[in-house]
């Protein structure tokens, strides 16, 4: 799957990896779906290891991953501010569920910058926390400073990831 994405990445040049490089964290933040599919992480790396072969500037790379991730997460929030009934219903489906995700609002709404910071770093939360954040009515002036700290943390930790397996990926 990542052969095909560099591949597929390449095809238009510089403007094609930074395009995937916004649009998959975003709609990976945005729609857990296209997340689970494919992480927004993946095309990070990708971009940071094409950027070592010259395909793209790191600094543009870097730019480009922290505002997909930011739009992701924004987009996320917004989905769950909306929609907070029709997602949160098939989640409450059963004595269990119902337990479990009265746990994890309840968290939400305790910690809630905490599982923004670390939700960026770990593949399901990634997807989730962002709508839950917005479900639960987390004031968004605290949700986009959780945010955008973790955006600027997670987007130069992964492109340089990339940077440094550059050699070894596709290029």
């Amino acid at each position: 799957m990542t052969a095909w994405l560099a591949e597929h990445m390449t095809v238009h040049g510089g403007f094609g990896i930074l395009v995937a490089v916004l649009l998959l964290p975003a709609l990976e933040a945005a729609l857990p779906v296209i997340g689970a599919l494919l992480p927004g992480q993946t095309a990070v790396v990708l971009g940071g290891m094409l950027a070592w072969h010259g395909h793209v500037s790191v600094e543009a790379t870097l730019l480009v991953a922290v505002a997909g991730a930011l739009l992701g997460n924004l987009a996320g929030y917004a989905v769950g501010r909306r929609w907070r009934a029709r997602f949160l219903a098939p989640l409450c489906r059963g004595e269990r569920r119902r337990r479990y995700t009265r746990r994890a609002l309840g968290l939400i709404e305790r910690r809630g910058g905490h599982a923004v910071f670390v939700g960026r770093f770990t593949a399901v939360l990634r997807t989730l926390v962002p709508t839950l954040c917005g479900a639960t009515g987390m004031p968004l002036r605290r949700y986009l400073l959780w945010s955008a700290a973790s955006s600027a943390v997670w987007a130069p930790a992964f492109v340089l990831i990339g940077y440094v397996m550059g050699p070894a990926g596709p290029g």
